[in-house]
């Protein structure tokens, strides 16, 4: 009589994964962004603000460090969402010196893969701005009677008055938020002529 074993039931259980639980926070009052509170996990210690050159930033430590813009939208900053995470190991508000000087190296190094910035630092705007842009952009680039027309006419006209509210959305935030939408000009990728806009904010006006 011959004995059979099953391999599959000889192996050890394999264990219950963990659950997830969430880091232990804190909240901090800082000056990033004109104003916010960045949540610090448990053993980092809180953020600094230093001065690079004459552009103020909050660094928040963590995986590295990360740099958050102080000036508000419109201002030059190292990154056009106002963020920049260098994640180069260590960083502790006992190395300022060496964090100073690797944002110097950053804003001097060639932009080849979104490592250097050339030695230019550029506007910084809110997410919304961005999206904003760039899904302007993408209208200037493709003509609205052939994109998303594959769909049939219903379908079409829902995708564009889509985009359209949430163009004069963002319009209506940037007069809530003060910004002029002639001082955003256009995202770097865009080649073209970029629309301007009348004294209402509303009325746009394609060409110089």
């Amino acid at each position: 009589m011959s004995l059979q074993l099953d391999m599959f039931g000889i192996l050890e259980p394999k264990p219950a994964p963990r659950p997830y639980v969430p880091p232990v926070t804190r909240d901090v009052e800082t000056r990033a962004y004109g104003g916010s509170v960045l949540g610090i996990e448990e053993g980092q210690p809180d953020p600094v603000e230093i001065d690079v050159d004459g552009t103020p930033c909050v660094i928040k430590f963590g995986f590295g460090w990360s740099t958050y813009v102080v000036n508000g939208p419109g201002s030059l900053f190292w990154s056009e969402t106002g963020f920049r995470s260098f994640a180069t190991g260590g960083g502790s508000p006992d190395e300022i010196d060496r964090i100073r000087e690797a944002i110097r190296r950053y804003i001097a190094a060639p932009p080849k893969d979104g490592n250097g910035m050339g030695g230019k630092l550029v506007p910084w705007w809110p997410g919304y701005i961005n999206q904003w842009r760039n899904s302007l952009a993408f209208e200037l680039r493709c003509p609205r009677e052939d994109t998303w027309a594959q769909w049939g006419p219903e379908k079409h006209a829902e995708c564009w008055h889509h985009h359209d509210t949430k163009l004069a959305e963002a319009i209506t935030q940037m007069e809530v938020d003060g910004i002029n939408p002639n001082d955003v000009g256009p995202p770097a990728h865009f080649k073209g002529t970029w629309p301007k806009f009348g004294p209402d904010l509303f009325n746009r006006k394609d060409g110089p």
